[in-house]
């Protein structure tokens, strides 16, 4: 019986998986280093949030939420619709069409603006989430990590 390469890599990988396990704390390495990945990547400056401010939402319980990111030549806009929503919507400024990508918890989704710059997350987990986009081009932002 032959092998093709792919059916040996597989068996050596369960080989070594049995005899020799890559220990938790090398994954958990690997998954921070991955973040250093875009350390090129202009952190965009919360300019604006409105839970600081007290006014949104003063007269029901139900509060929405609005920031606001500044980075040279670019603001990213997020609001959360209501307090319990899993949902934010946003838009680049300048409009422009790119991908959007939210980050949580060690993975991310994606999303693609519209002409305009608009862009929607549905169903976002609970806990830290965090933005990454491209804008003109080349320069890639981020947003720091902020809870809903």
């Amino acid at each position: 019986m032959t092998m093709n390469d792919d059916e040996l890599i597989r068996d050596l990988g369960r080989v070594l998986d049995l005899t020799d396990p890559v220990p938790p704390m090398v994954t958990e390495y690997a998954k921070a280093g991955y973040d250093w990945r875009d350390i090129d990547a202009e952190l965009a400056e919360l300019v604006f949030d409105s839970a600081e401010t007290g006014l949104v939402g003063v007269r029901g319980g139900d509060m929405s939420r609005q920031m606001t990111f500044r980075a040279p030549g670019a603001e990213i806009e997020v609001e959360r619709l209501s307090a319990n929503s899993r949902r934010i919507v946003g838009q680049l400024v300048p409009p422009q069409e790119t991908t959007i990508e939210l980050r949580f918890g060690g993975r991310s989704i994606e999303t693609t603006t519209d002409h305009l710059g608009r862009f929607t997350f549905e169903d976002i987990p609970s806990g830290p989430i965090s933005l990454r986009c491209s804008v003109g081009g080349d320069q890639m932002i981020r947003t720091d990590w902020m809870l809903l």
